[in-house]
């Protein structure tokens, strides 16, 4: 096994080519390519990149949605010695210029003419960028800017497997493999500079969570542009599981259904929208079969709770084995029906959420990290698991918290730097090593990692209370009625909050209780606040009193990614919902 990604990728292709790289729905058909064809594409793209004359070191922007050729042309471009630039397909054409004259890309990857139509909006103020590659060219002539993808692979034919090998291992490990721009949430995005190294130190520290060989399958919905997803796919590759690529997300559950995934990869949110759509079907459902469903859903509890000591009941046995037949693998079929487990990150995960799930019959392991630290710093295994944790520090991992409960982490997965931002990266990596990611957390006394929130989005109230908001946006959340929620009261006398309601979930409560109404009526509506008033009150048990939303709206429209309001990884982006909705939350303290 090679210390670079490029020797990875040899080892791979070699000892597995005819295994399923890639599953790609077209036509309405999968169709499968293996790993002798992923060599191919990758072997072409870096010779038709190295015929461009660019020295190693230049930086190749990708500006599409997950498919085959972002990870050929991610393979192509490190081979060639070049760094990869991801750009996520959401971005305005605004801040694709920031990122493409920050990083002073010189060959920018489009996946549609479409992306191309943004590069094209732009190029009188892209200084560095002199050529243009578009995957799935419609109409397209090529010309001195703009090419395809199979031209320029064109370029690249001809050479030899063994000239490829010998190019690929020119990399080192403190080569730099790529910057990945963070969101920028807080203020301009910052480019994360991360080395071959970082990338292999990720690998290995994430191996026992995702234990995933030949044989298996995982699937790609998150943006490639994203860490997380990044790495996951890149496990995947280099350890010759099978990728196959969702189509969407609003086809995510009948694409999990065709491909059967063995393992999947989410966020919060996926999982969030999986359990309120498993509510809306009971709610549709008889009495009956609600009453089932309560019935299965706490013997599986009992019965997880029971394995975990060590001695399970011949009774509870038995009834686990009815409510698995009737209600449990109806649910892990709508996912395939061979899901292994669940992976979370991006943000921590509800307690409840773990909870249902693991009584269903799949386990979420949360992952914690960031792009600085490569993705993943934390991992829950099989074997070290905890709910309402993100595990323990990853092998090759050291973990601190310092007095004010700031959590600073130190090895291999830490970034080089923040790319021409010297002050910022001695501000986030102190002298001897240790980056201070900015999350309030502790440690207990089995060494299980617990995020309480993000150091800038502490709410300090009028009365001088610190209050974290994420705890109380998960209990929320929790609740089968409400998608999303955000806390506020920085600086105001108490606790409030801006909620969603989960839209069919409340639809089928008004219409069992003749309440009539768009979404937006019934947002007004004095019965429909007075029942969430209800849910508001029973899920603030438990939190302090200075930490209990005394107050609410109800909001009609969902916090989108579209709309500016919400991250890729789906997180909240506070400030722009602050500015958006400022006179509503005003009228909360009036």
């Amino acid at each position: 096994m090679g210390a670079t990604v490029n020797e990875r990728f040899l080892d791979i292709v070699v000892r597995h080519p005819e295994s399923t790289a890639f599953l790609v729905k077209s036509e309405g058909d999968w169709k499968s390519y293996s790993f002798a064809w992923a060599l191919k594409q990758v072997q072409e793209t870096a010779f038709g990149l190295r015929s461009l004359g660019y020295e190693r070191g230049v930086r190749i922007a990708v500006l599409s949605e997950n498919r085959p050729e972002w990870a050929t042309t991610d393979f192509g471009a490190m081979a060639a010695g070049y760094l990869v630039v991801p750009l996520y397909t959401t971005l305005i054409p605004s801040q694709v210029e920031y990122i493409l004259n920050d990083s002073e890309t010189k060959v920018a990857f489009v996946s549609t003419m479409a992306h191309l139509e943004t590069i094209l909006s732009i190029r009188d103020r892209l200084p560095s960028l002199e050529k243009v590659v578009v995957f799935y060219p419609k109409g397209l002539e090529d010309d001195d800017f703009v090419i395809s993808l199979d031209t320029l692979k064109e370029f690249g034919k001809g050479r030899s497997y063994e000239e490829f090998a010998q190019m690929s291992k020119q990399a080192r490990p403190e080569d730099v493999a790529t910057f990945v721009y963070t969101s920028g949430t807080t203020g301009e995005p910052k480019g994360v500079v991360l080395s071959h190294g970082n990338f292999m130190a990720e690998i290995d520290a994430i191996e026992p969570c995702v234990e995933g060989g030949e044989g298996d399958v995982t699937i790609s919905f998150l943006p490639l542009s994203h860490i997380l997803e990044r790495v996951v796919d890149l496990y995947s590759h280099l350890h010759g599981v099978t990728l196959a690529y969702a189509e969407s997300l609003e086809t995510l559950g009948e694409n999990l259904r065709e491909v059967r995934p063995t393992h999947i990869t989410g966020v919060p949110r996926v999982y969030e929208k999986i359990h309120g759509r498993i509510h809306e079907g009971l709610r549709k459902g008889s009495p009956l079969k609600r009453r089932l469903f309560t019935w299965a859903l706490e013997v599986g509890r009992r019965f997880r709770e029971a394995e975990a000591s060590g001695s399970v009941p011949l009774g509870l046995s038995l009834k686990h084995s009815v409510a698995d037949a009737l209600v449990f693998g109806k649910i892990r079929a709508a996912t395939g029906g061979r899901v292994k487990y669940f992976i979370s990150g991006g943000a921590p995960l509800a307690r409840e959420l773990g909870k249902f799930f693991d009584a269903v019959g799949i386990r979420i392991f949360e992952v914690w990290g960031m792009t600085e630290l490569t993705g993943a710093a934390t991992i829950s295994t099989p074997s070290e698991f905890l709910f309402g944790s993100v595990g323990k520090p990853a092998p090759g991992v050291e973990l601190k918290i310092t007095d004010d409960g700031e959590i600073c982490v130190r090895g291999g997965i830490v970034m080089r730097e923040y790319w021409r931002k010297p002050e910022t990266t001695a501000e986030t990596v102190d002298p001897d090593g240790w980056l201070h990611t900015g999350d309030l957390g502790h440690v207990d006394d089995k060494g299980f990692v617990h995020i309480t929130d993000r150091i800038k989005e502490l709410i300090v109230t009028a009365g001088g209370k610190n209050v974290a908001p994420q705890p109380i946006e998960y209990a929320l959340k929790a609740d089968p009625f409400i998608a999303q929620a955000m806390v506020i009261g920085d600086k105001r006398n108490f606790i409030s909050a801006l909620i969603v309601p989960e839209k069919e979930v409340l639809g089928l409560w008004a219409r069992e209780n003749d309440i009539e109404g768009d979404l937006i009526a019934l947002c007004q509506n004095q019965r429909v606040k007075t029942h969430y008033q209800a849910i508001v009150d029973a899920r603030m048990e438990g939190f302090s009193r200075y930490e209990r939303v005394k107050n609410f709206e109800l909001v009609p429209e969902e916090f989108s990614q579209e709309a500016g309001e919400l991250t890729p990884t789906l997180k909240l982006k506070r400030r722009v919902l602050l500015a958006r909705y400022k006179d509503l939350i005003d009228g909360l303290y009036s």
